[in-house]
């Protein structure tokens, strides 16, 4: 299993899924993965595509459509 994905779901290699409720949906999988890889690159949106394997396009589009803001900048409209 993606270690991403152990941490989220605070799995350990033994644990054994017996009912599928509380797990998240895919797509807040993939907000918060996007959230987890801006963080991990300094926001280098140009680096979190090419792990992604999606042109910066599209990561613009995802980042808009789940409303992932530059958090700096959210800071100083406070």
């Amino acid at each position: 299993m993606n270690v991403y994905l152990q941490r989220y779901l605070g799995l350990d290699e033994e644990r054994a899924f017996d009912r599928p409720t509380g797990f998240p949906s895919l797509k807040t999988l993939e907000k918060d993965y996007i959230r987890f890889l801006l963080d991990v690159t300094g926001r280098n949106r140009a680096e979190v595509s090419r792990i992604l394997a999606i042109s910066r396009s599209t990561l613009y589009h995802k980042i808009s459509r789940y409303g992932i803001g530059d958090d700096r900048a959210n800071t100083s409209a406070l």
